[in-house]
């Protein structure tokens, strides 16, 4: 196959591709979706949430990433937590691209976690380690330092909480 990307496909034909057990023929039906855009988002989220397939929740997140739309944060902040390390991987590199946007329902999802959420710690580190924000840069440090621990302290969680205020968002 040439590296095209495939044209005059349903939406729905391309999803269907993204399991297919060919790499390159997954690889174009994500390039398409990504070039549809925003209309691809919706199933594309469906597909990251709902596939029982880690090839197509890894296609979906790097399209999700790639695409920008902020309807997929939520999504992407879930997928930190993926059972593949490689989907969990591309959903924080697809967060990290959001920047601020994705803070609030990342620090919400930090705060509901338990103990053993280190994949969600380990995908927060990534997506918050190299992000500055004037008047936000302390508490950064603070949560961050502790992510890098895999762990979520008590004063990681008050960093989390003040973020979110200063913020103006409840947590």
């Amino acid at each position: 196959m040439n590296r095209k990307k495939l044209t005059g496909t349903s939406p729905k034909s391309l999803m269907d591709m993204l399991a297919s057990k060919d790499g390159m023929f997954r690889q174009k039906a994500r390039e398409s979706l990504v070039a549809l855009g925003k209309p691809a988002v919706p199933s594309l989220i469906i597909a990251l949430q709902n596939s029982t397939s880690d090839q197509v929740r890894w296609e979906a997140a790097k399209a999700l990433g790639v695409i920008g739309d902020t309807r997929s944060i939520p999504p992407l902040v879930k997928a930190l937590s993926d059972s593949n390390s490689d989907v969990a991987w591309l959903a924080a590199v697809g967060l990290s691209k959001f920047k601020k946007t994705a803070w609030s329902p990342l620090l919400r999802a930090l705060l509901k976690s338990g103990p053993n959420s280190g994949l969600l710690y380990q995908g927060a580190h990534h997506v918050l380690a190299n992000q500055k924000e004037d008047g936000f840069n302390d508490l950064l440090a603070a949560l961050i330092k502790d992510l890098e621990l895999g762990a979520l302290s008590e004063s990681a969680i008050v960093a989390a909480h003040e973020l979110l205020k200063r913020m103006k968002v409840k947590s």
